[in-house]
């Protein structure tokens, strides 16, 4: 990646950007292992273009969850569940 781009997370940490991880949870979501390769790099691309040096996890969220609604709703659907699920257990 040619920007280095921080997330800053839930717990305000930040951590550097990895697609990988997008690709990972979208693939366990429902994608193809080749569509989720596409996804994350044109979320990669939009956070490099809509960034200065960082992004927050709920951005990233967000627009994982709209491309996400393009090609799968299904998977759309279980990966706002996950993401969901995992912010509730944050606060327990």
């Amino acid at each position: 990646m040619s920007n280095k781009i921080q997330v800053k997370k839930r717990d305000g940490s930040l951590e550097d950007f990895d697609q990988t991880k997008i690709a990972r949870v979208v693939t366990v979501a429902g994608l193809t292992h080749e569509q989720g390769q596409k996804l994350a790099a044109e979320i990669t691309n939009w956070a490099q273009t809509n960034s200065n040096s960082f992004i927050t996890s709920f951005q990233i969220r967000d627009k994982v969850i709209e491309e996400l609604r393009k090609l799968n709703p299904n998977a759309a659907n279980l990966y706002a569940w996950y993401e969901k699920t995992k912010g509730e257990k944050l606060h327990e």
